[in-house]
């Protein structure tokens, strides 16, 4: 129990000098509403495990991503690839992928596919600039948002016409330039807003250009020991359009378009394997390797919200339709090597071209009602309603080769003795449509004296359906049998919020979390020539679930608000890719199976002092621990204990922040002999002026003593030996600045 202690004590040697100031400076107001929870409440009066990164947050630092959006935020992460691929998704107090449910106005954003268990598509897909907000629920959330809100729910909430209208006015907009250099990037956004009669629009769009993130690793040469980051260009735009008409004042609809695509050229030198990079190849010399990534989200909403209806205070329905598509494309030069019966044969001049995509299409409609009554001694605000959704996933993969004498062939040779040649064009799992429906009910229950009590439960069908074709057929080269997946979970929850002394609120919650088995892991059967391994179908997989249990305290004066946390979290039947054996070709079998048993305990904290007019200190802190329970073996997706401390000073004109974030040793890995990311501390420093009442010029160094550091989340399953470890790490001191014209 200590080690879940120990924060709790960092935190009141720290808040307990200013309690005895909390009255001296006048208080502020709390403009940030939640709404993750369904129910629209501010930020307040929620549970100390939500957060909100708001859109002064947003435009304090260079948020050109999701990484950079969350970067003073203890205890959310987002791993990164240098070599290509860059941010992955977020992971929240150890759980991260899928398993985190991403919504966007409360629409579900498409999911990663995780060929293998790495992240072969990025959840990076949302502009920052287009955001309102960014909301952030730790921990099981099922009781609300059905499947993959295991471990939490991240919202992005986008922005709407008053965003950028001022007050009375029929039009209006703005426009922001910026720049970082970490990735050599720059950009801008420009919106539009108006408003006449009963109809408003909105208009945002935003370019952004840039390299690969830089690392300091100082080795460019080629190949696997490369330290320095790919050679990298990209690009992407987003436009956000939403309209709205208002017929009465009552009801409201609103009609939202969106489309993100980004473009990335890499050349892959960390991947060259050749005589000229003194390696010895295993399989096959490449000489030159290039990628050409494309990433393209669209969605299309339409809204009606009507309030004061009938016996209903709140009502809205969302019908939606999002795609993602992403393919990457490589060309590889080199020489092939394959065997014909026991004898390999080398192909100088080989140039391979492959195109691997993948794809996902979400029809969908959401219902929320909102009744607020009395009754049972208690008033009531009763949320609830359904989600139907259905998803089409696919995974598409070609391949052909061409050789020096001019031959060209989609069936390429195994360098493998004993191994069948592959045969494109293939899919890793058959084309699949997952159906879900959702009805769920909370109800905050507000009692005499304070007291809230909040039961909610959920009931969720999912159902997936596979339609194997051909290309299918030409990866299942084993002939495995494709399974269709049903299931249902009833997913509840208790929340209780007293509050006591005047100042204070305790919250007690227990959660649960539901993650139906997904597309690909119940039906991959894929045979992979080149490194030599072969994935079965399981159709015994089962659901994965999780329960929760938090205790919280928050204390609130003019000046002064604070909120603690202590929780613990039991996952079952995570879904993990198993070794089975190796045959006599050494070919290696894997199948996705449920696994692990895995405690995640922790203990969070934050506190904000405002002690002085226009003055603020914040500190945040971060402390979590996990066990897988069967292997007696630490889950080392626990990002290492993390403070945060950031001193404010602001005004109309001029003002400056700094935050110190400070991360301990990665203690505990899951392999023994595993690299360990050392403890580090790294000051950042942002000020802002503005010369005109419409103009804003802001500067930022992040990592002002050029500290070498890595996160933990980026180097999980490396060695202490390995050449590139330095490709991993984060860049060193770097600057970014914005300019803003609201109009």
């Amino acid at each position: 129990m200590r080690p879940l202690l120990s924060p709790f004590l960092a935190c009141v040697t720290i808040i307990s000098p200013a309690l005895a100031l909390a009255e001296t400076v006048p208080a502020e107001l709390d403009p940030v509403q939640v709404t993750t929870d369904r129910s629209r409440k501010k930020l307040s009066e929620t549970a100390p495990n939500t957060t909100v990164v708001d859109r002064d947050r947003l435009d304090a630092g260079p948020a050109g991503n999701m990484a950079d959006a969350i970067r003073y935020e203890p205890g959310v992460s987002v791993a990164s690839d240098p070599n290509r691929r860059g941010n992955a998704g977020f992971t929240i107090r150890g759980i991260g992928g899928n398993r985190i449910l991403m919504l966007i106005d409360g629409i579900r954003l498409p999911d990663a596919y995780l060929g293998g268990g790495t992240a072969i598509s990025s959840r990076d897909y949302v502009d920052m600039a287009s955001l309102q907000a960014i909301e952030i629920v730790r921990g099981p959330q099922s009781s609300l948002y059905g499947s993959d809100a295991l471990g939490g729910v991240v919202g992005y909430r986008s922005k709407r016409v008053d965003d950028v209208l001022k007050p009375g006015a029929r039009i209006g907009g703005g426009f922001k330039g910026f720049g970082a250099s970490d990735d050599d990037s720059h950009g801008a956004t420009a919106s539009l807003g108006f408003r006449t009669g009963q109809i408003d629009g909105l208009l945002v769009y935003t370019y952004r250009k840039g390299q690969a993130t830089d690392t300091m690793g100082r080795n460019d040469s080629d190949g696997f020991a490369r330290t320095a980051a790919n050679p990298q260009d990209w690009h992407q735009d987003n436009v956000l359009a939403r309209f709205g008409w208002q017929p009465g004042e009552r009801h409201r609809l609103e009609f939202t378009a969106e489309n993100f695509s980004r473009l990335v050229d890499t050349r892959l030198l960390g991947s060259l394997n050749n005589a000229r990079t003194g390696l010895t190849p295993r399989a096959a010399q490449v000489d030159s390797q290039d990628a050409k990534d494309r990433l393209r989200r669209q969605r299309l909403s339409l809204g009606w919200h009507a309030h004061q209806l009938g016996p209903f205070q709140r009502l809205a329905a969302t019908l939606y339709r999002q795609t993602l598509r992403e393919r990457d494309s490589d060309v590889a030069l080199g020489t092939e090597t394959a065997w014909q019966g026991r004898r390999p044969v080398s192909r100088p001049g080989t140039l391979t071209r492959s195109s691997h995509a993948f794809t996902q299409t979400q029809t969908g409609l959401n219902l929320e009602l909102e009744q607020q009554f009395d009754a049972l001694g208690a008033s009531h605000r009763l949320v609830w309603g359904t989600d139907l959704s259905r998803t089409d996933s696919a995974r598409p993969r070609d391949r052909w080769r061409t050789y020096a004498d001019g031959s060209m062939t989609r069936l390429i040779p195994s360098p493998r003795p004993g191994m069948q040649a592959e045969r494109y064009p293939s899919k890793t799992f058959p084309d699949s449509t997952s159906d879900r429906i959702g009805l769920f009910a909370e109800d905050d229950m507000r009692f005499a004296g304070g007291l809230v009590v909040s039961p909610g439960l959920r009931w969720d069908f999912y159902r997936m359906r596979p339609q194997p074709d051909l290309a299918y057929r030409n990866a299942n080269t084993t002939g495995q049998t494709v399974n269709r997946f049903r299931d249902s979970a009833l997913s509840p929850k208790l929340g209780v919020a007293l509050p006591f002394a005047s100042h204070y609120t305790g919250f007690l919650q227990l959660t649960t979390g539901f993650r139906a088995p997904p597309f690909d892991d119940a039906n991959t059967a894929f045979t992979n020539t080149a490194h030599g391994y072969t994935i079965l179908s399981n159709p015994a997989l089962q659901s994965e679930k999780s329960r929760g249990a938090e205790l919280g305290l928050k204390g609130a004066w003019p000046s002064f608000d604070f909120g603690l946390t202590a929780f613990h979290t039991r996952h079952s039947g995570f879904i993990d890719s198993v070794f089975l054996h190796e045959d006599h070709n050494r070919v290696q079998f894997y199948q996705y199976r449920n696994l692990s048993r895995v405690d995640i305990s922790g203990a969070e904290a934050r506190m904000a002092w405002r002690f002085a007019p226009g003055w603020r200190l914040v500190t945040t802190l971060a402390h979590a621990q996990g066990e897988d329970r069967d292997s007696k073996r630490p889950i080392d997706t626990v990002a290492p204990t993390t403070a945060i401390t950031g001193l404010r000073y602001g005004n109309d004109t001029y003002g400056a922040e700094g935050f110190v974030r400070a991360v301990a040793r990665q203690g505990r890995v899951r392999d023994p002999g595993g690299f360990r990311a050392p403890g580090h501390a790294t000051l950042d420093l942002s000020t802002y002026w503005r010369p005109g009442k419409h103009m804003t010029l802001r500067a930022d160094v992040f990592n002002l003593f050029d500290r070498k550091y890595w996160h933990a989340s980026d180097i999980r399953g490396r060695k202490p030996g390995d050449r590139a470890l330095d490709r991993h790490t984060r860049p060193g001191r770097n600057f970014s600045a914005s300019f803003e014209l609201a109009i």
